[in-house]
């Protein structure tokens, strides 16, 4: 009996999604549960598991194309079947018939000559880079080549003693940009040649999750209207937290990151103002009643924001364990469109790339989000003395169309005030 292979649901606000990858070819064997196709939708790259075991007899999409929800995209069947040649043309019948053929047809059918798993940047790079895919290990899930592993066997490989020298045998000396990005863990933009003119290095297409940030970031700008506040807190106390926190911990423990105090912070402030914690749906505010936080997060040169729900009612351990789990889905381009799905704020640490203030940009249809610029020491004055003292930048930008300015300022000084005294999380 024919099964047809349809696109799930992949989140609330998902209504299609992009073809990325077929693992297998017309006339390939497949077993249930095993990785079909790959596809993206905004934010996400994931994999679609085959829902039965069987010959992969017809593909209706190819790699490429963008497909509704619900849609069926490919058909299996039992060995010794077929698919009718009419199924999925314009007019057909939706039902699926199938028709008696010689067991050894499908086994004639070719197979891609590239059956290696690779992201499509990472895919992208090796094209570019003249790398061999095979030659690079992979960490992603299902042994798929990430990004990061063209981007180590390129480094590897210009680690090695041959090629490091000039035409005169003299070792090359590292230039400061170099330096820089080997510091950054970034890769240099190469110089080739002098030009008077310009000359394009690379084209980026604005697809995919490009074009989701694209998309999203002009409509944040264009139909909001945003004001950002700064303030600086002392630092003492939270730096002092952590350190207690981590050395209660036994080895091999995960480190309590500072984002997952904040988390705790911030949902602890907005149980105090609720009316922060609101978007716009229509021509209504709506507060909602649950905390629902977002982390800013890199992920294959792209800004995705996994959310940690009711961390208002979960302890700093728990907030810590969740977010170092969807760190990892993250890093392994694992996260579920659901890991993303309806926040209802948004924290973005830029603290990590020495930056002190910002002007974060919302994320609609939430109506605030806090930016956390880096803990650095700072001389202050206390008692008519100049002491030195840690310091840490807050920025809070809002829809000045729900949110007024004295709410939105008050939010930030309770912020201020829980960073400084972490006790006041508990009352």
């Amino acid at each position: 009996m024919a099964i047809e292979v349809i696109i799930p649901s992949l989140g609330e606000v998902v209504e299609d999604a992009k073809i990325l990858r077929w693992f297998k070819s017309e006339g390939d064997p497949v077993e249930e549960g095993e990785p079909l196709l790959e596809v993206e939708s905004q934010k996400v790259t994931m994999e679609i598991e085959s829902p039965a075991s069987g010959i992969l007899a017809k593909i209706l999409y190819p790699e490429g194309s963008k497909v509704r929800i619900a849609q069926v995209v490919a058909v299996i069947v039992a060995e010794g079947e077929a698919v009718s040649a009419s199924y999925g043309k314009p007019g057909a019948s939706t039902s699926v018939k199938t028709e008696t053929t010689s067991p050894h047809k499908t086994a004639m059918s070719e197979k891609k000559p590239d059956d290696i798993r690779a992201a499509p940047l990472a895919r992208k790079i090796a094209q570019e880079k003249h790398i061999d895919l095979s030659q690079v290990k992979p960490t992603g899930p299902h042994g798929t080549i990430m990004k990061r592993d063209v981007e180590a066997y390129l480094a590897s490989m210009q680690n090695q003693p041959q090629g490091q020298r000039g035409l005169e045998g003299a070792p090359i000396r590292e230039t400061a940009e170099e330096k820089i990005a080997k510091k950054q863990g970034a890769v240099p933009m190469p110089v080739d040649k002098a030009f008077p003119g310009k000359e394009t290095l690379e084209t980026i297409p604005i697809s995919g999750i490009r074009r989701a940030i694209f998309d999203n970031m002009y409509m944040s700008l264009s139909q909001t209207a945003q004001l950002t506040l700064h303030t600086e807190a002392c630092g003492e106390a939270l730096t002092g937290l952590r350190d207690r926190f981590n050395k209660r911990l036994g080895k091999g423990e995960t480190k309590v990151s500072y984002n997952a105090i904040l988390v705790k912070i911030v949902a602890t402030a907005l149980r105090l103002h609720p009316k922060i914690n609101a978007s716009v749906e229509g021509d209504e505010i709506r507060v909602w009643q649950q905390i629902h936080i977002g982390v800013a997060m890199e992920s294959e040169d792209a800004l995705v924001v996994p959310v940690i729900r009711n961390p208002d009612l979960k302890s700093i351990t728990e907030i810590n364990q969740e977010l170092n789990e969807l760190i990892v889905k993250t890093r392994d381009n694992r996260l579920l469109p659901d890991d993303l799905a309806n926040g209802t704020f948004t924290i973005s640490n830029l603290g990590f790339a020495d930056i002190d203030y910002f002007t974060p940009i919302l994320r609609p249809p939430e109506s605030a989000l806090l930016g956390v610029g880096r803990i650095v020491e700072k001389p202050v004055i206390k008692d008519s003395q100049i002491i030195p003292e840690t310091r840490v930048a807050l920025s809070l930008t809002f829809d000045h169309r729900i949110i007024d300015g004295a709410p939105g300022a008050r939010f930030l000084k309770t912020v201020k005030e829980v960073v400084e005294d972490p006790v006041l999380m508990i009352g």
